[in-house]
């Protein structure tokens, strides 16, 4: 009887020292996962702000587009009113002149009028 003791015990002690390997083994894997997971879990953390910094970096770079639209959009108003006005300006120059050919042209007729005149005079 003590044979089946010692031989019990042994066993008893060899399924120990297994289940002890076995729990070391999960315990060491559960430890490798763990890290995975926190390392995981930075990794989220870290695209997450990226995200969160490209989003609005995103939607400062919408702005700024919007703004620039508008300031084209002005300009172009700007440019288009600076045109109308220089158009207006050119045809009113190009009436003065006109009207200034006309004078000189009348002015023209009435000096030779006027030394026409001036010549009929001397002569009587």
């Amino acid at each position: 009887m003590t044979d089946r003791i010692k031989e019990r015990l042994v066993q008893l002690r060899n399924e120990v020292d297994a289940a002890t390997l076995r729990a070391e083994t999960a315990e060491a894997l559960a430890k490798e996962r763990e890290q995975l997971l926190l390392e995981r879990d930075n990794e989220i953390k870290s695209l997450t702000h990226k995200y969160g910094t490209s989003e609005e970096a995103l939607e400062a770079a919408e702005t700024a587009l919007a703004e620039a639209k508008a300031r084209v959009r002005d300009l172009d108003v700007k440019a288009e009113q600076a045109e109308r006005q220089q158009a207006a300006a050119e045809k009113e120059r190009d009436q003065w002149e006109a009207k200034a050919e006309e004078i000189q042209k009348k002015y023209a007729e009435a000096k030779k009028e006027l030394d026409a005149l001036v010549a009929e005079m001397e002569g009587l």
